[in-house]
């Protein structure tokens, strides 16, 4: 193997190793965001007249929440060829180990080739 491989390949495992590491740190989803909706139970407002005719099952109302909040994704989700949301762990460690493989290949062939 030579030095330029072993080197790629190095890159590529660290590389793959902190998109991994990110990903699962900013919450692990399958595709990258800026912004999280969520729904989240809310307390029943006592003023609300349809709490006073029973009209919620429960002691809580499910309301649909924004929040600018960034999660990295394994997945892109860009909406053009330049977005912000097109890096991802595929979109990262995909091109390296593309490069890597194609390296040993190439490695591969020499190693043929001279015998």
């Amino acid at each position: 193997m030579s030095t330029i491989t072993r080197t790629l390949l190095i890159v590529t495992v660290i590389t793959s190793i902190g998109t991994v590491l990110l990903w699962q740190a900013t919450g692990g989803d399958y595709y990258t965001k800026f912004e999280v909706v969520e729904q989240v139970k809310t307390p029943i407002d006592p003023d609300d007249p349809l709490a006073a005719t029973g009209f919620y099952e429960n002691d809580s109302v499910v309301e649909t929440v924004r929040r600018e909040e960034f999660r990295f994704g394994l997945l892109p989700t860009p909406s053009g060829l330049i977005d912000r949301h097109v890096f991802a762990v595929l979109s990262i460690a995909g091109p390296l180990w593309a490069l890597t493989i194609i390296s040993l290949l190439i490695d591969v062939k020499r190693r043929r080739n001279n015998m």
